[in-house]
């Protein structure tokens, strides 16, 4: 009878191309994969809390590792040095908790600026723009003139200045990244909440008016994918997003020759900061077959399986598999200046959460109070306040899980 690995998958248009690959596995190796759970990371993380040991592997993240420690099983004594070197070392570095080595990489996320190129060539808006504001429309170079550009660009829900997620890690990020580049931190040294400040207040503020003078009043109930879908259908002037969602643009009827790519905004502070983590897959503490879930692991971060990501527009953990796409790319072209863009702000800019079980509950709680500000149920300091006081309520009743040292039951 043919081995089957039970997997939990993370889903959704930039993830779901590599899944494709799964029956070459399957074939290679005799092992069979079956699907137990594919969903956007919210609800995997959800289904992972409650039915982690039924798999084998798993989709998680940098970020959310530290909380699945226990289910984790470390990898040291499984992979040599030379299978890690093959990666990039700081996004290996990512993979660790406490020491120990609980995932590997499958790609890096930093989020770029998407624009409407036509829009800010067109003669009439250019000029109008330069009469009532004195000055030459260009990308926006910060958050201020962001929120003054957008809510100029802004007509309606059909035809939006800027768009964003309104909820859960989409609209963290967001308060995050605007919050590091006004100088700001989101935890002390001591992972007590610091963002109840003057750069907390900015970023919260720069949210609101977006959201107010720029933005679809629905978006408060978007996601990245609905984000990704309203401007693919050219219904916005600017957005952001990751890496992987890029072959949607391209690929889009309304937009693919109408959009271009441009370097985040900087802060108040001077400082360009951009959320950021790295996607990877795990093997459970529970799988009863740790040769065959490490084999699978091993097909999902190969080198041919990080290309087939890259060509979709992720950028990878393997440097080899970047050379390969960049190699590809056409000078000149847009997908250069993207690709110039992601290594600038990779090399420069990332803004990566700490490292911390309790972390995923204390990004939700954040989130929450940032939308009540967005729709007028709360002021500015009582959301900050309220935020401070839900993450410190998250933080003490989260249990802090240990990397799980053991082999598993099949080593």
């Amino acid at each position: 009878m043919a081995k089957t690995l039970k997997v939990a998958l993370v889903g959704g248009p930039m993830y779901d191309g590599l899944y494709a690959r799964l029956p070459q596995f399957e074939k290679a190796s005799g092992i069979r994969v079956e699907i137990g759970f594919r969903g956007d990371h919210p609800s995997l993380n959800q289904h992972i809390a409650e039915h982690g040991r039924d798999y084998d592997v798993i989709s998680t993240h940098s970020k959310y590792a530290p909380s699945q420690a226990q289910l984790l099983r470390a990898l040291d004594d499984l992979l040599s040095g030379a299978e890690l070197a093959s990666f990039t070392p700081s996004t290996i570095e990512l993979m660790r908790y406490r020491g120990a080595l609980l995932q590997l990489p499958r790609l890096v996320d930093a989020k770029i600026v998407l624009y409407r190129r036509d829009l800010f060539e067109d003669e009439s808006i250019r000029k109008y723009f330069e009469q009532t504001s004195g000055r030459a429309l260009e990308v926006p170079k910060t958050w201020d003139a962001l929120v003054e550009v957008a809510g100029y660009m802004h007509q309606d829900d059909e035809h939006a200045g800027f768009v964003f997620p309104g909820k859960e890690s989409g609209l963290f990020g967001h308060f995050f990244e605007i919050l590091e580049s006004a100088g700001g931190t989101l935890f002390d040294d001591d992972l007590k909440p610091a963002f109840e400040s003057d750069a907390g207040r900015y970023a919260l503020e720069t949210l609101i008016k977006l959201y107010k003078d720029a933005a679809p009043k629905a978006l408060v109930d978007w996601h990245y994918d609905q984000v990704a879908a309203h401007f693919q259908a050219g219904k916005a002037a600017m957005t952001t997003d990751w890496p992987g969602g890029y072959h949607g643009y391209q690929n889009s009827r309304a937009i693919r020759d109408l959009f271009d790519v441009a370097i985040y905004p900087v802060g108040p502070s001077g400082k360009r900061r951009v959320y950021a983590g790295a996607h990877s897959f795990a093997i459970t503490t529970s799988t009863t077959d740790v040769p065959a879930a490490l084999e699978l692991l091993r097909f999902l971060t190969s080198e041919e399986s990080q290309i087939d990501d890259a060509r979709r527009g992720s950028v990878v953990a393997r440097p080899k598999a970047m050379e390969a796409v960049r190699a590809e790319t056409k000078p000149g072209s847009r997908e250069e200046r993207r690709l110039k863009i992601l290594e600038q702000t990779m090399r420069d800019c990332m803004a990566i959460p700490p490292k911390f079980p309790t972390y995923p509950p204390c990004e939700d709680a954040l989130w929450g109070s940032i939308r009540s500000a967005l729709l007028g149920r709360l002021s500015l300091d009582e959301a900050l306040k309220g935020a401070a006081a839900a993450v410190r309520k998250a933080a003490s009743e989260t249990p802090h899980p240990q990397p799980v040292s053991h082999k598993g039951r099949g080593a």
